[in-house]
């Protein structure tokens, strides 16, 4: 899939300098995949600490060990 981007050749430059990378169309990728990349981790980062859970950890420890043939 192609797709036609007008950028300023400042952004270029400063997209190509960011990336290290010469090839424009590299950069451009290169800087939507890194953007992509931390669009998904700022979502992580937000979902995280909303996680309900029960302590309640030791009692199913003691369940499973007694689930179990491993020898105590």
């Amino acid at each position: 899939m192609s797709i036609t981007i007008e950028m300023s050749a400042p952004e270029i430059a400063a997209l190509k300098q960011l990336t290290r990378l010469d090839n424009d169309a590299e950069a451009v990728i290169t800087a939507a995949r890194e953007f992509l990349r931390l669009s998904r981790l700022r979502e992580l980062k937000v979902a995280s600490g909303n996680v309900e859970f029960e302590a309640n950890w030791q009692e199913l420890e003691t369940l499973e060990l007694n689930d179990s043939a491993f020898p105590r």
